[in-house]
């Protein structure tokens, strides 16, 4: 009876000691304010401890943070503890850590992240909270390799490095693959530096480069990482001449890494993509960061003004209630941003939150219903909002309209023509002639109608048309519309004008695709077996401008319709001003002799994307398989390739070699009409295969 009275006394006294155990950890509630996303909190909530390799990490700027059931824990001061390297990239509000071989980069606001490249989900986004990057622990910590644990009880959460087995008996076996590891197999043999009006830096190898990343150094250089490399390139600290980057140094760094840095000039964007087969890597660099933004009342109307490297080209809408005028600058982002911002008469506030490292968001919110304009002057943008500017279309606008003493101009977009009963007139029977090579758009009319506008030249001076012409031609009236680029023309009419309608080309039509023949001119080509290159790319071309002028759905644009040999600059710009994606048809030839190689191979460079989706690789994955569906040509495969039509293309591109001329089997084939119609009908289909697996979103 003894023992059991005791037993039971020193059951009870080793329950109470427990019971008073959990109560000493139990964590006491914190109770402070918390700013983040622009509002303020009452963060009231038991405390939550860090705890680094099981040692408490003390003194912390921000205690950890419960935000939805997610711990956010300071950056710097939880991930330097364990020996990483945590960089606040201010321009882009980014936080990159670097831990080992690991890099993990996040944006404030933003549930995206990369780990060392690859594209992750976070189930909460790092957060700019009483001006502390606070990030989410598991997902940071995980990604890392690192281990977290959490208890609840103690309400400490623990990140931990992982422990490392170490026996005599392996020693020998650790040595050996150590030294295996050193010797790293791939050469780093040159780098190509690009010239001053070019933006891309290719990187040699003599193996595929199998892993590379990128880090942002405090200085804000732009460091590559070659895995399992060498360098044999003599010059280690070479000067560039581009608009971005001022000099490249190499540097041979611990396992294994050679290190390009890339000082940058000032704060730009850059994406890096490998050749098809890996030996070359491509560092591309541009963007137009903005800068300033200026905002006032000139008396009359509210200005913005948006300072870049260049003029920022800025797409402007307004939302379904007219209370927000939306402005977007793709291939952009906010850099070192000076404001100088005003009382405004129309705008309450502008909100730049939503912007990203590569579109920047402006949403201006508005006090009443306003119109818009833009134009460009040197570096900068300037919109105008009021209530008196009568082009609201988003354009490149410079205001400019002189014309108000001609009735026929009713806006800086549109010329009316009245009616009158005596002159009856369909116009379903205009005939549009678009002359977009030579800037000119010819509107013919079935009938004289020049008792309803006056005959000669009409200016309109707006930032798409400069004249109009009315002439008589034969009978009948032809209006031809002089343009400064190229424009699209709708005409619509009420019971008491007709109106003539100028437009961008995306305002008017669905799809837009340019087509770009290689070569012409003095520029001939590649020849074999009696063909010239330039000829064939010609000859297949018009063909396809006929296949498309039978489809209303799509607008074809070619950069050369006759034996002329237009500029790169001109090729590319007639692309990026009014395309959703660039073909370019070009033939190949070999000096091997012979019979030589032959067959059908698609290029493509950057992985640009366009708003449907479209990546330039997928072009080139869906052309490729229409060529040689329909061609019977031997596969040459998919390639990459730092061709400037490629390399300066902001849309999604591809250059396709359809065969080889130097061949003689192929040059037969491609001597003839039929396999040029062939080639041609190849090219369409392809097209329209893409545009129906990433359709239009306008």
């Amino acid at each position: 009876m003894f023992k059991t009275k005791n037993l039971f006394f020193i059951f009870f006294t080793i329950s109470l000691i427990f019971m008073i155990n959990i109560c000493a950890f139990a964590a006491p509630y914190v109770n402070f304010k918390i700013t983040y996303d622009g509002k303020t909190y009452t963060y009231n909530k038991e405390r939550v401890y860090l705890y680094v390799n099981s040692k408490q990490v003390e003194n912390l700027p921000l205690e950890p943070i419960i935000l939805n059931d997610y711990t956010l824990v300071p950056a710097r001061e939880s991930f330097e503890k364990i020996g990483a390297s945590v960089t606040w990239i201010k321009d882009t509000e980014q936080v990159q850590i670097v831990y080992k071989d690991m890099v993990v980069l996040m944006k404030i606001n933003d549930n995206k992240a990369t780990v060392n490249g690859q594209l992750f989900n976070m189930s909460i986004p790092p957060k700019l909270i009483n001006s502390k990057t606070m990030i989410p622990v598991r997902f940071v910590s995980e990604a890392m390799g690192l281990t977290v644990n959490w208890d609840n009880n103690t309400r400490i959460i623990n990140i931990s490095e992982p422990i490392v087995q170490d026996t005599t008996t392996e020693t020998t076996t650790i040595t050996e693959t150590t030294t295996q590891a050193q010797k790293a197999d791939i050469e780093i043999q040159k780098i190509e530096m690009p010239d001053s009006d070019e933006r891309t830096f290719s990187i040699y190898a003599n193996k595929k480069i199998e892993k590379f990343e990128q880090v942002i150094l405090e200085d804000g250089s732009v460091a590559i990482d070659i895995y399992n490399s060498y360098n044999s390139i003599k010059e280690t600290n070479m000067e560039s001449i581009t608009e971005f980057i001022s000099n490249v140094t190499i540097e041979n760094k611990e396992n294994n890494i050679t290190r390009f840095i890339f000082k940058t000039k000032s704060s730009v964007l850059n994406n890096n993509f490998l050749s098809e087969d890996g030996k070359i890597l491509y560092v591309n660099f541009g963007g137009n960061p903005i800068k300033k933004i200026e905002a006032y009342n000139d008396g009359t109307n509210d200005i913005l003004k948006l300072y870049g490297e260049f003029a920022p080209d800025v797409n402007i809408s307004k939302n379904s209630t007219n209370d927000i005028i939306n402005i977007e600058i793709k291939n952009s982002t906010i850099v070192n941003l000076t404001e100088s911002i005003k009382e405004m008469k129309y705008i309450n506030t502008l909100d730049y939150s939503k912007s990203t490292d590569i579109v920047v968001n402006i949403e201006a919110s508005i006090k009443e219903d306003v119109n818009y304009s833009n134009k460009k002057e040197d570096n900068i943008t300037v919109i105008t909002i009021g209530k008196n500017i009568t082009d609201t279309n988003n354009s490149n606008n410079n205001n400019n309209n002189n014309n108000s003493d001609n009735n026929n101009i009713t806006s800086s977009r549109q010329f009316k023509i009245e009616k009158k009963d005596n002159v009856s007139i369909n116009i379903n029977n205009i005939k549009h002639t678009d002359n977009y090579l030579d800037k000119e758009y010819i509107l013919t009319f079935d009938k004289d109608i020049t008792s309803l506008i006056d005959m000669g030249e009409h200016k309109v001076n707006n930032d798409l048309v400069d004249t109009i012409l009315v002439e008589n031609v034969s009978g009948v009236t032809q209006m031809v519309i002089n343009c400064k680029k190229i424009t699209a023309i709708n005409v619509t009419e009420d019971n008491n004008y007709i109106y003539i309608n100028m437009l961008l080309p995306k305002e008017k039509y669905k799809n837009i695709v340019v087509i770009d023949p290689g070569h012409g001119g003095s520029a001939p080509g590649t020849s074999g077996n009696g063909l010239v290159e330039k000829d064939i790319n010609l000859d297949i071309a018009l063909r396809l401008d006929k296949l498309f002028q039978a489809n209303s759905e799509v607008k074809a644009y070619f950069t050369r319709l006759e034996d002329v040999n237009p500029s790169f600059d001109d090729r590319t710009n007639m692309s990026n001003e009014v395309g959703d994606m660039f073909i370019s048809i070009h033939q190949n030839a070999s000096g091997d002799g012979g019979g030589g190689p032959n067959g059908t191979e698609v290029f493509y460079l950057n992985p640009n994307t366009s708003d449907r989706g479209l990546t330039s690789k997928a072009m080139a994955e869906i052309l490729q398989k229409t060529l040689l569906d329909q061609l019977n040509t031997l596969d040459r495969k998919i390639k990459t390739s730092n061709l400037i039509v490629l390399r300066n293309n902001k849309m999604p591109a591809v250059l396709c070699e359809i065969g080889f001329l130097s061949n003689p089997t192929e040059a037969a084939r491609l001597g003839t009409p039929e396999f040029r119609q062939q080639v041609a009908q190849a090219i369409y289909d392809g097209t329209m295969e893409i545009l129906e697996q990433y359709p239009s979103v306008r």
